[in-house]
């Protein structure tokens, strides 16, 4: 259900597109373009792309799933063929196995950015239901008390 409603928001935010540019990743989990190149140039950036020609995408399946769970596993191999493949680490004794939480970073940070953009959509709304009430009122005034120098078609009348 988070899942769907999830890919349902990455969605919109592509137009129904099913691919994100940088910049569109970018304005969800806050690492800019530039810094998503270096990490991918490097090999350490845990979110699967595509090179369509020059220009860089990833999948919203990917990074939902790597919001959600943490995993960078790229969305065209089937999740049965994953879990076939999965290699795991040799533990030895003197070595501690590190857990990457990085995606829980990640999951707090989208949605730390959606607070914020609520809460300025939220300020927007008033704003301009304010605005509108004033226009409101303001028309109200001007109906009801006209300036001097325009005259009724009543006071005309009586001249």
């Amino acid at each position: 259900m988070v899942q769907e409603q999830l890919l349902n928001y990455l969605k919109e935010k592509t137009k129904g597109k099913l691919l994100m540019s940088p910049e569109q990743l970018a304005e969800e989990i806050g690492i800019p373009a530039k810094q998503q190149s270096k990490l991918r140039k490097e090999k350490r950036f845990p979110i699967p792309f595509k090179n369509i020609g020059r220009l860089v995408y990833y999948s919203i399946y990917d990074v939902a799933n790597f919001l959600l769970n943490g995993e960078s596993t790229p969305s065209d191999v089937p999740a049965a063929e994953v879990a076939t493949v999965s290699i795991k680490p040799k533990v030895t004794k003197t070595s501690k196995q590190v857990t990457d939480l990085s995606h829980i970073f990640m999951v707090r940070s989208f949605a730390q950015s959606l607070e914020d953009r609520a809460t300025r959509m939220l300020q927007l709304s008033e704003i301009l239901k304010n605005y509108a009430d004033k226009n409101e009122l303001k028309d109200r005034f001007e109906q009801k008390f006209q300036p001097k120098g325009i005259s009724n078609t009543s006071d005309e009348t009586k001249i």
